[in-house]
């Protein structure tokens, strides 16, 4: 598998989990950080040997695909004009959920009508975004091995090409199968299901669970 240029947009334990993939792969990580001589810049390098860190327009530009790995507060401001000029044409991986704390209890900032999917495509137009990897916790998006069995990652986004792409990095990540469920719209569900796994885990004090689709349609 020939090597590429990922920008991981966000360097939080999200964005450096999914880097940590990247890079096992063979493939040169970029951190886009609106402080990329900070110190959680600092320590998402640490974390990724060889990495680099650049603005977030810069980091895109260097990039062959990116992911959004941003708090849903910081994403309006942070897809800018200029760095969906610096993504036109490129896979952009969304792992971003919509969730609102202010009544103390996790909810969807928006949902059934929109999603932080669209929002993403609606702010990079000429960019094929795939919904994806926002239904686990980040120690598990990279080998999801769980004691009864492997999850499967369901995606969504508009162009058949980058969900390709994304079906096979997630192949590439151990995870059992990605299953497509059709445009970007169908974000609205797989944030809604984030939230399953979100209200199950404050539920329980147990962040570990997955879904699998049991008795799928042979491929």
């Amino acid at each position: 598998m020939p090597s590429s240029t990922f920008a991981i947009l966000g360097n939080g334990t999200v964005g450096t989990t999914l880097a940590k993939g990247f890079a096992a792969r063979g493939d040169r990580v970029v951190f886009g950080s609106r402080d990329s001589a900070g110190a959680k810049a600092r320590a998402a390098l640490d974390a990724i040997p060889g990495s680099t860190a650049a603005s977030l327009v810069d980091a895109a530009r260097q990039a062959d695909s990116a992911v959004i790995a941003l708090p849903w507060a910081a994403v309006k401001g942070a897809l800018t004009p200029a760095l969906a000029d610096a993504l036109a044409g490129k896979t952009v991986i969304d792992a971003v959920n919509p969730v609102d704390f202010s009544s103390g209890q996790p909810a969807l900032a928006l949902g059934f009508t929109d999603s932080a999917g669209e929002t993403v495509q609606r702010l990079l137009p000429q960019s094929k975004v795939v919904k994806a990897f926002n239904i686990i916790t980040a120690s598990h998006m990279v080998q999801p091995k769980l004691p009864d069995g492997e999850p499967d990652m369901f995606i969504a986004g508009n162009d058949a090409g980058a969900k390709a792409e994304v079906a096979a990095i997630l192949r590439s990540f151990g995870w059992r199968s990605a299953i497509d469920l059709g445009g970007i719209e169908q974000a609205r569900l797989l944030e809604s299901l984030a939230m399953i796994w979100i209200r199950y885990g404050f539920g329980n004090n147990h962040w570990s669970h997955g879904f699998s689709l049991l008795n799928r349609k042979p491929d």
